[in-house]
């Protein structure tokens, strides 16, 4: 059945249904806008070594299509970015001094891309590694530990007559000992191992 509308009605009827086609012409044009800019990052899991380190990463979206990439740990750093379609953005990851390996991300082009850095051990420097100590002893002398922030370390002494005090123990620290008098006659020489 057909319905009929006043004659006065009809115009506005149909300007109204036009806007409304309109507007879902409009919806689908944006929908098929946002199908177009769908990225998609190569690759998104990245090993490194724990040395300071560079490299690169593809971007694929529309050409007309912007993008971002940016950071989310401060040991990780977006050098360049060419932002729209398609792309690549460059990184720098700096080197790892935590003695442990770690994981880190970048938000790029709306993808999580995740960084693995390793580590190479937990290496430790004492300083000074040589020390001379008059006849009398010596107490409050210490030597200093620079290590990883999570690595852990000991301190011990290898003959009776040097004592260890206080040792940090992890990262970067100090060994504080004491040297008993040289009650011998004779010169005596011995290591202590950190």
């Amino acid at each position: 059945m057909q319905r009929s509308f006043p004659a006065g009605l009809r115009p506005a009827m149909k300007t109204r249904y036009c806007w409304i086609i309109v507007a879902i012409a409009l919806v689908l044009d944006v929908r098929a806008a946002e199908a177009q800019c769908t990225s998609t990052v190569t690759p998104t899991s990245v090993s490194i070594p724990q040395a300071a380190t560079t490299g690169s990463l593809s971007v694929v979206s529309g050409t007309q299509c912007s993008w971002s990439a940016v950071s989310n740990d401060s040991w990780i750093t977006v050098t360049s970015a060419t932002g729209s379609g398609i792309g690549s953005v460059s990184y720098s990851v700096a080197v790892n001094t935590t003695g442990a390996s770690r994981t880190g991300t970048m938000t790029v082009a709306g993808k999580t891309v995740t960084f693995t850095q390793s580590a190479s051990g937990c290496p430790s420097t004492v300083t000074p590694t040589t020390v001379t100590v008059p006849q009398t002893g010596s107490t409050g002398s210490s030597l200093s530990v620079v290590s990883g922030t999570q690595c852990t370390w000991t301190a011990v002494s290898n003959v009776g007559w040097i004592t260890v005090t206080s040792a940090t123990g992890s990262g970067i620290g100090q060994v504080n000992y004491t040297v008993a008098v040289n009650s011998t006659g004779v010169t005596r020489n011995d290591a202590r191992v950190c």
